[in-house]
């Protein structure tokens, strides 16, 4: 498959279960792959939806979804699998997810001991672009995390053989910004960092953005930010990449709004 241009989106969707009003929203936004966070499944509902046999638009996309948690282990007993998705309506040709720690232990007790997952996933370009999805461990008050750290460094010795046979680009909510100790492993193994210039959490707009991307080759990308309109707390961030497949190398292009 030939492309020119990309438009790749990292959004953490709060649980939200309206994959059609997702999908719609992917949709008016011309994204072609989409690495979602905080997906909550419930597969008696939703599986029907992401298969593509629902009402609305969700199955303009087709939906990979990784589970990081159980249903014994979402809080309050939901009955629901939590986890994330890579929405592409590119079909993709190989898919993986990997467990990053801590280990399960039947029930979460503390948000920054839940176990947290590596999704990748490849797209069948005419040079392997391979795309990464994560949602690293969270601390009070934006607090430097060991448990984040041994994430990234999981992450980083996973991706790196992966570059030597074309670029990747990891998406994600890492819960720290992106000049964070914390991602340090990270950066070493993809050394460029594309994010916006403002918040990209809505309770914390302040603060650093925390939804951003990563890759492993210097990239021609315009970063642009979103907002979700009700959907989720978190924005909705772009990357528009050219001549990603080509591994064509180019200055940055400033962030937009």
């Amino acid at each position: 498959m030939s492309r020119k241009t990309l438009r790749i989106a990292t959004w953490n969707i709060a649980s939200n279960r309206n994959y059609d009003a997702v999908a719609a929203k992917l949709a008016e936004l011309d994204v072609d792959v989409c690495a979602l966070q905080e997906v909550a499944v419930d597969p008696a509902v939703g599986l029907p939806v992401l298969f593509g046999h629902g009402q609305g638009s969700a199955s303009g996309y087709c939906w990979y979804f990784a589970p990081a948690l159980m249903p014994a282990e979402v809080y309050h007993g939901t009955g629901q699998y939590f986890g994330l998705s890579i929405a592409s309506r590119i079909p993709l040709s190989r898919t993986a997810m990997f467990q990053l720690g801590p280990p399960g232990t039947g029930s979460v007790v503390h948000v920054e001991n839940e176990p947290r997952i590596l999704q990748v996933a490849a797209l069948p370009l005419e040079r392997p672009v391979f795309i990464g999805n994560t949602h690293l461990a969270t601390a009070g008050d934006w607090e430097l995390s060991a448990m984040r750290r041994s994430q990234a460094g999981k992450i980083a010795g996973m991706l790196r053989p992966l570059a030597k046979q074309g670029p990747v680009i990891l998406c994600g909510d890492f819960n720290a910004g992106p000049s964070s100790s914390d991602l340090v492993a990270i950066k070493e193994a993809l050394p460029y960092f594309h994010s916006s210039d403002r918040g990209t959490f809505a309770e914390e707009y302040g603060r650093p953005p925390i939804d951003f991307f990563c890759s492993s080759i210097a990239l021609d990308v315009r970063i642009s930010v979103f907002p979700s309109d009700g959907l989720s707390d978190h924005s909705i961030v772009v990357a528009t990449l050219h001549d990603v497949a080509s591994g064509a190398s180019a200055a940055l292009r400033p962030a937009q709004p």
